[in-house]
């Protein structure tokens, strides 16, 4: 979870050193991997793709930043989740089924 805060903060443009956002950012992060998994997509953060998925949910979601700048980053996270839907190295697989 460090190293994704680390990458997400550079996304954000803050300083790694600054930790006033760090809870927010973390509550993004988790709802990334649970939106994530609520989609059937399994959210393997050590995967560069499901990290760059979830930075364009946190972006999308976080403060308040240019409102285009979240809608671009709304519709690259919608993208990539429809993206990574399809793929069956990403989908959870149902036992149940």
């Amino acid at each position: 979870m460090d190293d994704l805060l680390k990458k997400v903060k550079q996304c954000l443009s803050i300083v790694e050193t600054a930790t006033l956002k760090d809870e927010e950012i973390k509550i993004l992060i988790r709802a990334g991997i649970e939106d994530l998994e609520r989609q059937g997509i399994k959210a393997k953060i050590n995967n560069d793709l499901i990290k760059s998925t979830i930075i364009m949910f946190v972006k999308a979601n976080f403060g308040m930043v240019d409102i285009k700048e979240k809608e671009l980053a709304q519709k690259t996270y919608s993208l990539l989740c429809s993206n990574l839907s399809l793929s069956e190295d990403y989908k959870v697989v149902d036992d149940n089924a």
